[in-house]
């Protein structure tokens, strides 16, 4: 292993990055010698974003059968601006992402300072050690509302597998988290991969699993890796044999087991409809929702009562805001875009692809709520948003539900300010303006609208509210943050408020100008 570097040509490129960010690839030698010696294998994982970082830091804490370090994981990231602050943050212990998980930062600080076994660098040649490569590179819509022509950016995707393809061990398993279109291992990793073999030499069989992961970056971060199903496929027998084994070195598969598919085409079809039919579920509800708030119905009591028929309704989704993040507002779109151009299928899915424009929609409505507390009109009023992330407790904007809204109160002629206790900087909207503390926001605003459950908006007491205002404010809940009892409150202190599935709130006069006493 210690002259592995200099026997092999590298890239140019490879090259060049050596000496750019994080370990080094002299250091990487090193260390992987080292810890070969100490029987580890050498885990590259490829992409620290939400998943990558998290799956690195789970593999760091797995132990083998002597209670010792089961793996050497390199977490390997592009040599860009955006990324050098992850990458050395992880290389000081450190996680580069903010989690209400408590786990993510310990595992890391541990696997660092520690066990030392865990690394992250933008050096290519971290794939010439690796024996499992997992790949975690995000794969993006370039456009996620017009659905007539649906673009996959493969460019990125296609590169980051070729770089695998050119520096990978002959024997290496090839592991594919990314969730992509149906097709893609089959037709697009494979013969990128065996083409690049070949012009190396390499005659031995590739090693290719798909192995979709399920992580959450909430409160059970980690937990979503370690214990939690998970289902994969292999492009031969062989491949599903490796993969199998490695996903039991750090899942805990007696109490949650595998499933395994026939192949990978199946276990990306798998992931695709599982985020399709929880997208088509939330879709569903928006409009049981228009109906309850027009008749004065509160729909999240209706749907608590309805939920405890388990096994058949308690996955019924609740009212809410909008839907964001990296995977429900694009995985349906990665389907129809496999079954036209991977399978030359005229398959349309109507039904999915309806739903996700419902979703993408959704704000607007929160929207007309709040015209409806400023019959004159949004013009030159001051809204303010709380909540900018699209889950609670995360500094996670990708995709966020705000965007849109905070885009049509501007056009609707208001002035925006956003607050979130979490998100420091709105890199998808850098010019609205921004509150750093709620009280300050409060004063300013002439109506707010709470869109993200963080639990300072949650646990926000009402007197809170009340004392910081000296004018009226209007006040519209999209995620089911206010009570009755903050609202009745809000209310007697000369507030409207309407609630996103509240239709009992319109019932009570709680949008009025006239306090209620009753």
């Amino acid at each position: 292993m210690g002259n592995l570097l200099t026997s092999k040509k590298r890239a140019t490129s490879s090259s060049a990055a050596s000496s750019v960010l994080g370990i080094s690839a002299s250091q990487l030698e090193k260390s992987v010698a080292d810890h070969v010696r100490q029987g580890q294998k050498i885990v590259v994982v490829q992409g620290l974003g939400f998943v990558g970082t998290a799956v690195a830091a789970a593999l760091s804490a797995a132990n083998d059968a002597s209670g010792q370090p089961a793996f050497f994981v390199i977490g390997v990231d592009l040599s860009i601006d955006r990324n050098r602050l992850k990458i050395d943050a992880l290389n000081r212990g450190e996680s580069p992402i903010q989690s209400p998980d408590s786990e993510l930062p310990q595992l890391i600080r541990n696997a660092v300072l520690l066990r030392q076994n865990l690394c992250a660098t933008s050096v290519e040649e971290a794939y010439m050690f690796a024996d499992v490569i997992v790949v975690d590179v995000q794969l993006d819509i370039r456009d996620r509302t017009a659905h007539s022509e649906i673009e996959v950016n493969l460019k990125s995707y296609e590169a980051a597998i070729q770089t695998v393809g050119r520096l990978m061990k002959p024997d290496a398993l090839v592991v594919i988290e990314t969730t992509v279109p149906m097709g893609t291992c089959e037709k697009i990793v494979k013969p990128i991969l065996e083409k690049a073999r070949k012009a190396r030499g390499i005659q031995s069989p590739l090693f290719l699993a798909h192995a979709y992961e399920r992580v959450m970056p909430g409160p059970s971060y980690i937990r979503s890796i370690r214990q939690f199903y998970r289902t994969f496929s292999g492009i031969d027998a062989p491949s599903r044999k490796k993969v199998r084994e490695f996903l039991e070195s750090f899942i805990d598969t007696e109490n949650f087991p595998l499933a395994e598919l026939s192949e990978p085409t199946s276990s990306e079809l798998a992931k695709l409809l599982e985020n399709s039919y929880r997208a088509a579920n939330i879709a569903f509800i928006h409009e049981w929702t228009l109906l309850a708030e027009k008749i004065g119905v509160n729909l999240f009591e209706v749907i608590r009562s309805i939920r405890v028929r388990k096994g058949t309704h308690d996955n019924m989704r609740e009212p809410g805001f909008g839907v964001g993040g990296y995977c429900l507002t694009k995985d349906s779109l990665l389907a129809q875009w496999g079954a036209k151009h991977l399978f030359k299928t005229k398959i349309a899915l109507k039904t999915t692809l309806q739903a996700l424009k419902v979703n993408y929609e959704m704000p607007l409505h929160t929207l007309e709520l709040l015209k409806e507390l400023f019959p004159k009109g949004l013009k030159k009023k001051t809204i303010g948003v709380c909540g900018i992330s699209y889950l609670p407790e995360l500094a996670d904007t990708r995709n966020s539900p705000s965007e849109l809204f905070v885009d049509a109160l501007q056009k609707a002629g208001a002035r925006v300010l956003a607050h979130d206790p979490f998100v420091k900087n709105w890199n998808e909207r850098p010019r609205i303006g921004r509150c750093s503390e709620l009280t300050d926001l409060i004063r300013a605003c002439d109506g707010i609208v709470l869109t993200t459950p963080h639990q300072l908006y949650t646990q926000l007491p009402a007197k809170t509210l009340i004392e910081n205002r000296t004018a009226p404010l209007a006040i519209v809940d999209a995620q089911n943050i206010v009570s009755d009892e903050k609202a009745r409150a809000y209310h007697e202190a000369g507030h409207r408020i309407l609630g996103v599935g509240k239709g009992h709130w319109r019932k009570l006069g709680f949008q009025s100008n006239v306090p209620s006493k009753t």
